[in-house]
């Protein structure tokens, strides 16, 4: 099944859910050996739901695949996704670190386009098998909702992070793929399509900034 979409990111790389993280997965590895850091853009070519490494395979009639992240199931198809794979020393070395000195500069970017973007201080884990309830550590709100999910892995040298930009969402197709009620979801995310952002300014964006990460 094939996700209808009002906008146009047909230059964004796409690919099968399991293709994307392997992708990421090979360029995890790659940093660790050679340190070069990569930074991928991309989108799925099918809904599918991503789970966090340590997550159980639900019982649901869409591809499922596991990140090499952690983190809360997420469904794909709507969004525009991208990774990052670099060194801890440039970041700060821990986890905390990392992730918040990261996702600090992408909430930067995304403040260029309105003040109003947040990033969560929250440091609990998932209660909820989906991440939509309540946004973690580094994921981005706008208006206190979810509008960007995030979960990172580390390795010993390298690091990888995985980021969802919630470009809109069918909420009643949502219900319909995971039985989750469409107005609870509306209650806990928002889109960049509600946000009145298009997806082809985030793209621009996000290319931007991922020149500048690719040359760190």
């Amino acid at each position: 099944m094939e996700v209808a979409k009002s906008y146009d990111l047909s230059y964004v790389e796409t690919l099968k859910g399991v293709e994307n993280m392997q992708k990421d997965w090979e360029n995890l590895l790659l940093v660790e050996n050679t340190g070069k850091p990569v930074f991928r853009l991309y989108q799925w070519q099918e809904p599918t739901i991503s789970i966090g490494y340590s997550q159980e395979e639900p019982n649901i009639s869409l591809p499922v695949v596991k990140r090499p992240t952690g983190g809360g199931a997420l469904l794909h198809g709507w969004d525009l996704s991208f990774s990052y794979a670099g060194l801890r020393k440039d970041w700060g070395w821990s986890f905390t670190k990392v992730y918040k000195n990261f996702m600090g500069l992408i909430l930067e970017s995304l403040r260029n386009l309105d003040p109003k973007f947040e990033m969560s201080r929250y440091r609990g884990g998932y209660e909820d098998y989906f991440c939509y309830f309540y946004p973690t550590l580094g994921e981005i709100t706008y208006k206190g909702k979810k509008v960007l999910a995030c979960a990172m892995r580390l390795l010993k040298s390298a690091f990888l992070i995985h980021g969802s930009l919630f470009i809109e969402l069918d909420y009643e197709e949502f219900e319909r793929l995971t039985g989750i009620h469409a107005s609870i979801i509306r209650e806990r995310v928002i889109t960049f399509r509600e946000i009145n952002i298009p997806s082809h300014t985030l793209v621009s964006l996000m290319r931007e900034r991922g020149i500048k990460l690719s040359l760190l």
